[in-house]
């Protein structure tokens, strides 16, 4: 169930406006689109691809994309990984009958070269100056291209599209969602940039720690700083989302604090699902429990949402 825990708003007025224009002038890029094959899977039936596209700024971003060699028409799952960290092949979630194509954001793995100069506050906090710069746009545009680029690759080979991440890429995904609205799923866990203005208070590692410290050696910054960060606050995306919603959280988590999430949630206007586990962001044994979480969404992407979906969460 839900916890009672709903955040105020804190949208700026031109707040649709700036996310419209972004979406408007992604749109005019051409992704140019690259294709390397690299491997096979034993049987053939899956090929392992790398893509790279343009995305907005004109740089070249790089995708692992796994891909049944079939005339079928599969789910398509848009993915992409954690903060500070990079994509590799989901071999496990194609084999069970999906395809893949996972994103490595500017600044990281492939992509780092598509970021040269990330700030020495931390990579969420390239940009700071104003939403227009902030590298958190430009990595909403990443995600949002690679959604392009994959309906791109499969053309009517496709039956639905989830968008999925966890951490970092949850808050990418939540927001591209949210502006796009070209997917059929959002499969999210522990989404990031939830409630800027109370995550300072729970956060002890992770994007939200860096912008903990840069706030307190720049006290003359903080008023500026957090009307840029509202304009990338997941709860300030949350009822512009347009698809079901699957979500999970870890109820003890000092990276994305589960009262983040909670803060998200409720605001959602389409069915949404709560997946509670014990501890997220630990690197304990019980994180093995979240394999549940791959197990739901992909089943919901073969086989469509059950009846009911989202009534026990309301």
């Amino acid at each position: 169930m839900r916890r009672a825990f709903k955040p105020a708003t804190t949208r700026p007025e031109d707040f649709d406006i700036f996310w419209e224009s972004t979406r408007l002038q992604l749109s005019r890029v051409d992704p140019a689109v690259e294709r390397r094959h690299l491997e096979s899977a034993e049987d053939g039936s899956v090929d392992l691809e790398i893509v790279s596209f343009l995305s907005l700024g004109g740089v070249r971003i790089f995708a692992n994309w796994l891909h049944w060699n079939d005339a079928v028409a599969r789910p398509l799952v848009i993915s992409s990984h954690g903060y500070g960290s990079q994509c590799r092949p989901r071999w496990d979630w194609a084999r069970r009958g999906v395809n893949v194509l996972a994103v490595d954001i500017r600044g990281f793995g492939m992509s780092r070269d598509a970021l040269p100069n990330p700030s020495r506050w931390g990579y969420v906090l390239t940009g700071i100056e104003s939403p227009e710069m902030s590298v958190i746009r430009l990595a909403v545009c990443d995600y949002l291209q690679a959604a392009r680029v994959g309906r791109l690759l499969h053309g009517d080979r496709l039956t639905r599209c989830v968008f999925e991440g966890v951490s970092f890429a949850g808050g990418l995904a939540l927001m591209a969602q949210a502006v796009g609205r070209d997917s059929d799923l959002l499969a999210i866990g522990v989404p990031t940039f939830g409630w800027a203005e109370g995550r300072n208070l729970f956060v002890k590692s992770g994007s939200g720690a860096e912008i903990s410290r840069y706030l307190a050696q720049r006290p003359d910054h903080v008023e500026d700083a957090m009307v840029v960060l509202r304009y990338f606050d997941a709860v300030n995306f949350a009822d512009r989302v347009s698809c079901p919603v699957l979500l999970a959280l870890g109820l003890e988590d000092d990276v994305v604090p589960a009262k983040t999430v909670y803060g998200i949630a409720n605001h959602f206007n389409v069915p949404c699902e709560i997946m509670e586990f014990p501890v997220s962001h630990s690197g304990g044994p019980e994180e093995a429990q979240w394999a549940r979480f791959d197990d739901c969404w992909s089943g919901y992407a073969l086989n469509g949402l059950p009846p009911g979906f989202g009534e026990r969460d309301r």
